[in-house]
């Protein structure tokens, strides 16, 4: 029996065409995540070359004057894309992997990337993860909606019942062979990308591949589940479709509405604001006072004096920048703040829906979250800081730009990593596909 449901499968064209197609978008998505990778990796090697050619040019014209060099000079700082970042490119094509700063205001310089088409945003990228999340429930749908309801159809159930001495080991059989069938072209697919991408077989990589295999688990215990109740084919085949866009669009798409409700944001702009207005209103106010706040902040540099009838000078200048990051920090506190509790509460929704849950953890796992652009973020303020102090000295002694090594300042690395929490990642799977194994194993008793 088992051989002839074997046989009886896989000699169905429609099943392979529905898995050869399976396997190709699986492909392209992966070739998608590798000239993705690529791309930005050429960025950031030509970034090196760019600040090293930017400090040489600098330095050569301006070699008197290290207050106007530094006004020009970017100073790159990377946040590390893993290549497990290929298989969901998540944030990271709306957020730049790298960025440049001058000494200058930061708070301005953060929000400067690339323009990006927001139709292209909306739709996301078509990497692995859309293509497991999306493309294999329906597959899985296409295969299950009618395991009982076709024989039913037929007419040949009672014949099946009276035959077979256990019809539950015969439907869970016939479950098995399209869960295996499925199963192998995931792996086929993401042993692909980890050959082709070269991506490291670390923790973070098995639990991606456990973390999409347990995703397609859910979905054919929610077909046995679904299955169970002996409902027409085109009854199943609705409830299940109806089930995949509640899931994936109707819920997340009003939740993200709710979401943005309770937390909105104007942060951003009112951060950028604050700041070119608190760095502009310098120009017309005193400089006494602006230099009395520089100093409260660091007092170490209190030796270097501004009067007030100088014409200009670089310490007035850099502490007035300065003043305009102060004047927007609690609005740029205020701003990560609340993407921070947009992503809790977007993490909470996950737990009951096991789509959301695979998008935001396999993001997490490939380091292209909100969290991690976040601590990117607070990474590059502790960079900004760290040069702006070490030049602020020799700027302000007046120093040419002989006095510095120049040599030492290289594009730096962000590298950002987390424990994983284990049962954070899995326990939602196992409790949605413990539930629908329960609930669809009393059906079956029934059918027996």
């Amino acid at each position: 029996m088992n051989r002839y449901l074997y046989t009886q499968f896989y000699r169905n064209k429609a099943y392979i065409i529905a898995l050869l197609f399976l396997f190709m978008a699986g492909i392209m998505a992966i070739y998608t995540g590798k000239k993705f990778l690529d791309r930005n990796e050429d960025i950031i090697s030509k970034s090196g070359a760019f600040q090293k050619e930017s400090i040489e040019r600098n330095t050569k014209f301006h070699k008197d004057d290290l207050g106007l060099v530094l006004y020009y000079i970017k100073f790159n700082l990377v946040n590390e894309t893993p290549r497990l970042a290929a298989l969901n490119i998540g944030m990271r094509d709306l957020n730049p992997s790298i960025q440049g700063v001058t000494i200058r205001n930061l708070e301005e310089q953060r929000y400067n990337s690339d323009f990006y088409n927001p139709a292209n945003a909306a739709v996301g990228n078509f990497d692995f993860s859309f293509v497991i999340v999306f493309l294999f429930p329906l597959v899985i749908v296409a295969f299950c909606y009618n395991l009982i309801s076709e024989e039913e159809e037929r007419g040949t159930w009672k014949l099946l019942s009276v035959q077979s001495g256990n019809l539950q080991k015969l439907l869970d059989h016939k479950m098995l062979i399209r869960l295996g069938a499925v199963t192998a072209v995931y792996l086929a697919s993401i042993t692909i990308a980890s050959v082709w991408i070269k991506i490291p077989l670390d923790l973070y990589y098995i639990a991606f591949v456990i973390s999409g295999w347990l995703y397609i688990l859910f979905w054919f215990v929610l077909c046995r589940w679904i299955i169970s109740f002996r409902k027409s084919s085109a009854h199943n085949a609705l409830i299940l479709l109806i089930v995949w866009v509640s899931i994936n669009f109707i819920i997340p798409m009003s939740s993200n509405i709710l979401i943005q409700k309770i937390y909105p944001v104007h942060e951003s702009l009112k951060a950028v604001m604050e700041q070119r207005e608190g760095y502009h209103n310098k120009w017309d106010e005193a400089k006494r006072p602006t230099m009395e706040k520089f100093y409260k902040v660091y007092p170490q540099y209190r030796n270097f004096k501004v009067e007030e009838n100088d014409t200009f000078t670089w310490t007035w200048y850099y502490a007035m920048q300065h003043m305009g990051d102060l004047e927007s920090a609690k609005s740029s506190e205020l701003y990560t703040e609340k993407m921070q509790k947009r992503n809790q509460a977007a993490t909470y929704l996950g737990y009951f829906l096991p789509n959301l849950h695979t998008q935001l953890v396999e993001s997490h796992l490939a380091k292209t979250d909100m969290n991690n652009q976040l601590q990117y973020a607070s990474s590059l303020k502790k960079f900004h800081e760290k040069k702006r102090l070490f030049f602020y000295p020799l700027i302000f002694s007046v120093k040419n730009a002989e006095s510095i090594n120049w040599a030492q300042q290289t594009i730096q690395l962000s590298s950002l990593s987390e424990h994983l929490k284990y049962a954070q990642l899995f326990l939602p799977y196992l409790v949605f596909i413990a539930l629908f194994m329960i609930l669809s194993q009393n059906k079956y008793r029934k059918l027996c």
